[in-house]
């Protein structure tokens, strides 16, 4: 279930960054005005910090989790033993 979170979300952060890049693509049209290229701007730059901080957390996230696998894991084993 935790790896589908984390497959899930890293799917959310790269199909993001593309929607970024698409977008940064239409700032170099020229039928929009001044105050709307610096509104799409912004609004690509918000979007691409929150997108860096959800592929942050889930990274750390899947990095927490395998460690607590092992340790489950870890845990079976000596239970096991004893």
């Amino acid at each position: 279930m935790l790896d589908l979170l984390i497959r899930s979300a890293l799917d959310v952060a790269r199909r993001a960054e593309r929607l970024i890049e698409a977008v940064r693509g239409l700032l170099n049209r020229h039928d929009l005005d001044e105050v709307e290229r610096y509104e799409l701007a912004d609004e690509i730059e918000r979007l691409r910090d929150a997108v860096f901080a959800v592929d942050e957390a889930v990274r750390s996230l899947a990095r927490n989790s395998e460690g607590w696998s092992q340790a489950a894991s870890g845990h079976a084993i000596q239970t096991t033993l004893h």
